[in-house]
């Protein structure tokens, strides 16, 4: 069966274990795994056997998974490192009709305000050292 949504993270700086990058729980997609997730007497179990990968990216690279995989981010050390920055976009199936449990990340602010052109001179910006907050400019 295909994702009814993918999503993209993409590493806009090398992204380091003390940074707190996300992992992946392979084979957690499926229905019957994410129930076992729900269910308090099996997600310890569940979580001990799984097939974990921990996204240490360099610029640049990206990861892509079906949104229904389980993932989190783990806890920055603010002392050996810096927080992660991270582009994260997604693409629906356009098979999949009505709704998809999923409202989205993307901060009420930011919604109809932005283009990825927006985006892209912000984080240039950032980059070159012109900016502490990429999108204070655009008034979000």
């Amino acid at each position: 069966a295909q994702s009814p949504l993918y999503v993209i993270f993409l590493a806009l700086q090398d992204v380091t274990k003390e940074m707190g990058p996300t992992t992946f729980l392979l084979g957690t997609q499926t229905l019957e795994e994410r129930s076992k997730f729900d269910d308090y007497n099996q997600k310890d179990e569940q979580l001990a056997n799984a097939n974990a990968r921990l996204a240490l990216l360099k610029k640049g690279d990206a990861v892509l998974f079906d949104a229904r995989t389980l993932h989190c981010g783990n806890a920055n050390d603010a002392e050996k490192g810096s927080t992660r920055a991270m582009f994260n976009f997604s693409f629906r199936n356009p098979a999949e009709i009505g709704s998809l449990g999923y409202c989205g990340s993307m901060r009420p602010g930011y919604v109809g305000r932005l283009t990825l052109g927006d985006v892209q001179n912000a984080l240039k910006d950032y980059e070159e050292g012109s900016s502490d907050n990429p999108f204070e400019e655009l008034g979000v």
